[in-house]
């Protein structure tokens, strides 16, 4: 239960950075000099450990499982 509501909460606050950034949020180079962008990497490492670390749906599956029982989730 933890790894899918701390893979689901990081990509949450992720979106919320690059949403208050705007374009800038997903700029890889800030200016001219190569100033790497933070936001566009801390959302693409945060979406891929939602995807890396077993997708969410899956989780949300198997914590099911583990609560109500095979014969009520099937």
């Amino acid at each position: 239960m933890a790894k899918q509501y701390g893979s689901r909460l990081a990509v949450d606050m992720a979106r919320d950075a690059v949403q208050a950034f705007g374009g800038l949020g997903f700029a890889r180079e800030l200016a001219a000099d190569g100033t790497p962008g933070p936001v566009e990497a801390i959302y693409r490492d945060s979406k891929i450990g939602e995807i890396y670390e077993g997708a969410n749906e899956i989780l949300k599956w198997v914590i099911a499982r583990g609560i109500f029982g095979k014969e009520i989730t099937g």
